[in-house]
């Protein structure tokens, strides 16, 4: 099958690969020449803007950051949709707002081509393995015939979700209470350390407890491991946005994400934003005036 791939990070680069190596012929774009350059070392062909890739492929996915991205590569000038001969599907692996998702399935649909949103979980760890979470939904005959595909860096027990947006709206509230959980976590660690807890205790009762089901990063947080990141502080920030924005949409109040998207926000003002999500507690570290130290204690 001619594939074309869009967006080279740390996810979009490995799915790609994942592509090759099962055989597909691959056309790539990304504006990271670096990116761009692995994967043609790997075989894959490049192209000069995503019409380009569109016109050479039978299906095109997209790995990007934003959903100004994701609507620009699609619809824009040099997009997905502006040449004569489009792939006939488009598959979205971008975290997205709901507005933006319907904005392109209906842009797709007019053209006559079918989008699938498609959003992913696991992060880079998981793109590597070629095991992510895919969350599908659009229509479900195009889902059926590009499943195989998905499948190259996906898990076999992916299924089609429902209409167009459902995959969109779960991926963000997986990403809601994620994030939330993980700063609830870390805002009452920094309780009881600047209280004078013995942490190492402190933990081990958590653990053995009710909370024990909202610490699973508690270790990394401990330990103050937020320096080498597979899912940036900023991407979160811009995750917990889209579900408040989508919520809007809804008429659905989040007022706990809401207040966790400001710790987010705040961090990535005091640059933060290329962190690990949970060097968040940076900022709430801030705003106590007390940094907590890292146990000497193995915890």
């Amino acid at each position: 099958m001619r594939i074309g791939f869009i967006g080279l990070g740390n996810i979009g680069g490995h799915c790609a690969r994942h592509i090759l190596t099962t055989g597909h012929e691959l056309t790539v774009s990304d504006l990271d020449c670096h990116a761009r350059g692995r994967l043609v070392e790997a075989g894959a062909k490049e192209a000069a803007n995503p019409a380009e890739v569109s016109a050479s492929s039978e299906v095109v996915l997209l790995s990007l950051p934003s959903p100004d991205a994701s609507r620009a590569v699609v619809t824009g000038e040099d997009g997905v949709l502006s040449t004569d001969s489009p792939a006939s599907v488009v598959v979205d692996l971008s975290t997205n707002s709901a507005g933006v998702t319907k904005e392109l399935f209906e842009a797709c649909a007019a053209a006559g081509v079918d989008f699938i949103d498609c959003p992913v979980s696991g992060g880079s760890i998981g793109a590597e393995a070629g095991a992510l979470t895919l969350m599908p939904s659009g229509n479900e005959a195009a889902f059926d015939r590009i499943k195989d595909l998905l499948l190259c860096f996906g898990s076999e027990e992916t299924q089609w979700l429902g209409p167009s947006g459902t995959g969109t709206l779960i991926k963000l509230v997986n990403n809601q209470v994620f994030l939330v959980g993980t700063q609830v976590f870390a805002e009452g660690y920094l309780m009881a350390a600047k209280a004078g807890l013995d942490l190492p205790r402190f933990l081990e009762v958590l653990r053995a407890s009710s909370a024990g089901f909202y610490m699973l990063l508690s270790e990394m947080i401990v330990n103050r491991q937020w320096d080498d990141s597979t899912y940036d502080l900023a991407l979160a920030e811009k995750d917990l946005r889209l579900a408040l924005e989508s919520s809007e949409q809804i008429d659905t109040p989040l007022p706990l994400t809401r207040a966790a998207h400001g710790v987010l926000a705040q961090a990535v003002q005091l640059g933060l934003g290329d962190k690990f999500f949970i060097g968040a507690l940076e900022a709430l570290e801030h705003e106590a005036g007390f940094t907590v130290p890292v146990p000497s204690q193995e915890v």
